[in-house]
């Protein structure tokens, strides 16, 4: 919005490389300033960018919408921001853990959702705050449940990004010394 109230209009732009492969999707007010703020950070992909497209809309709300929508379908290569495809998730579905073994029966949840094909590989998997709301556990208990997962190699985790499945493989512990820390 303008200082008046007035819905600011906002570009969508999209940035190619020599081949056409989508780079990059965004948006801002001043296409000339923010295509400079690329150029200069320290990443190599803005030096790849051969043609440009630029669309305008009405408000930046709108144009939000319009990024979200973008990014998630056409998967640039550079986007981290929704870039993802997220697993299903359904907190009314996952019963609360019982104590005392709650990092068990978190990890067996999870590990079900992925043996079912519930969440696939290269999924993100929902937040841990969102499982732990989910099944009444805390952040700690659903993190060392995920850490199982991890040691099994059946998630991995992005820092910044999530932690996502790795495969559907066969759901078997590795009996590894790194779980011995994980246990209850």
């Amino acid at each position: 919005m303008t200082d008046d109230g007035i819905p600011e209009r906002t570009a969508l732009y999209r940035l190619y490389d020599e081949a056409g492969a989508l780079l990059y999707v965004g948006i801002t007010n001043d296409p000339d300033f923010r295509w400079k703020a690329h150029l200069y950070s320290n990443k190599v992909w803005p030096r790849q960018v051969a043609r440009h497209e630029i669309e305008w809309h009405e408000s930046r709300a709108a144009a939000v919408r319009v990024e979200i929508e973008a990014i998630k379908a056409e998967r640039p290569r550079h986007n981290g921001k929704h870039n993802y495809d997220d697993a299903p998730f359904d907190p009314t579905s996952w019963s609360m853990a019982a104590a005392p073994r709650k990092v068990t029966a978190v990890a067996d949840r999870m590990r079900a959702e992925i043996a079912s094909g519930g969440w696939g590989p290269g999924q993100r998997i929902p937040s841990l705050r969102a499982i732990g709301g989910a099944v009444g556990a805390s952040m700690r208990i659903v993190s060392r449940a995920s850490m199982r997962l991890q040691a099994e190699g059946l998630l991995e985790l992005r820092a910044g990004h999530g932690v996502f499945v790795l495969t559907s493989r066969s759901l078997r512990t590795t009996g590894t010394a790194r779980s011995d820390f994980l246990d209850d």
